[in-house]
C-alpha cells in the first residue's frame, strides 16, 4: 500500500499516488504534508482517511483521501469504473499574502472514470508493473493522470513501490488554478505589466513516487510515502508558481491501517 494525502487544499494534486492492498477489505488514518496550494513554496498538514470494502467477487469500493471509486472489473488484470474527487478550493486562508488576496477559487466535485492494467513479472509474484489512467472533470474543468507503478514484495511483511507519472489538464482547469485574468489580481502581479496570464492546456507536471508498508502484525499495516512532482509550461510560468511558489512540489504522509 501506497499513501493517500488527505490535505485540504492539496491533496487532489497526488491523488495518482494513492494506493491500497489488492484481495483484502482496510480502514486507516494517518498524517500527511502537502503544498498549501498548487504551485506554493510552503505545505500544511492534514488527516489521510483510507477505506476499501473487498467483495467476494474481485469487486470493491475504495475510498482514498477525498477520492472515491467503485471497480466493476472481477478480472485478475483489469480495473475500471467510475470515480469521484472533491478539490478543495484556494482561498484567504493560504500563507502567502499576495495569493491570498487573489480571487477566490471555490472546492469543486470532479467526475470520471479509471483503467488500470496490471501484470507479474516473476512466476513466484514477487515483482509487479501497474499501467493505470484516470479522466474527471467538474465546474473548475478536466484533468487526467497516467501513471506507471513497479511494485517488490521484498519480504512477507515488507513491499515497495516506485511510480512515475504525468498529469494533464484542458484550458479552463489550468486558468482556474494557474491562470490570472481578474482585474484586481493582475494588479497584484506587476510583471505582468497590466496584461493577463492565460494558462493554456498540456502537461501540469510530472511526477516520481515511493512508498514502503510495513506489516506490523496480521491485522496492522504502517505504511509511509513520499511524492515530488515537478510543475511544467504554463504551471511553472505562472506568476503563482514562478514568483510566489516553487515549481517543485514535495508530499509525504504516514498511514496507519487494520486490516479486516
Amino acid at each position: 500500500m501506497g499513501l493517500a494525502l488527505g490535505i485540504p487544499v492539496a491533496n487532489a494534486q497526488i491523488v495518482s499516488s494513492i494506493e491500497s492492498p489488492a484481495q483484502v477489505s482496510i480502514i486507516g488514518l494517518g498524517m500527511g504534508a502537502a503544498p498549501d496550494y498548487m504551485g506554493s513554496a510552503s505545505g500544511k498538514r492534514g488527516a489521510v482517511p483510507v477505506f476499501r470494502y473487498q467483495y467476494y467477487d474481485g469487486t470493491y469500493v475504495l475510498l482514498l483521501g477525498t477520492q472515491a471509486s467503485f471497480n466493476l472489473s472481477s478480472d485478475e488484470n483489469w480495473r475500471f469504473g467510475p470515480m469521484v474527487n472533491y478539490r478543495f478550493g484556494r482561498g484567504s486562508s493560504v500563507e502567502d499574502p499576495v495569493v491570498k488576496r487573489m480571487v477566490g477559487v471555490n472546492g469543486a466535485a470532479e467526475t470520471g472514470v479509471f483503467l488500470a492494467y496490471s501484470t507479474t513479472l516473476d512466476q513466484a509474484k514477487t515483482s509487479q508493473i501497474d499501467l493505470s489512467g484516470d479522466i474527471a472533470g467538474g465546474n473548475n474543468g478536466a484533468v487526467a493522470n497516467l501513471r506507471m507503478t513497479y511494485r517488490l514484495q521484498l519480504s512477507q511483511a515488507n513491499r515497495i513501490n516506485i511510480g512515475v507519472g504525468t498529469t494533464l489538464a484542458n484550458d479552463k482547469w489550468m486558468q482556474t488554478y494557474f491562470g490570472i485574468a481578474n482585474a484586481s489580481d493582475i494588479a497584484l502581479y506587476p510583471s505582468l505589466a497590466g496584461r493577463p496570464f492565460n494558462a493554456g492546456s498540456g502537461v501540469k507536471g510530472v511526477n516520481i513516487s515511493l512508498g514502503l508498508t510495513q506489516a506490523l502484525s496480521k491485522h496492522w499495516l504502517m505504511s509511509f510515502g513520499f511524492r515530488y512532482e515537478k510543475l511544467l509550461n504554463a504551471a511553472k510560468d505562472s506568476p503563482i508558481t514562478s514568483e510566489r511558489g516553487k515549481s517543485n512540489q514535495w508530499m509525504n504522509a504516514v498511514v496507519l491501517s487494520y486490516v479486516f
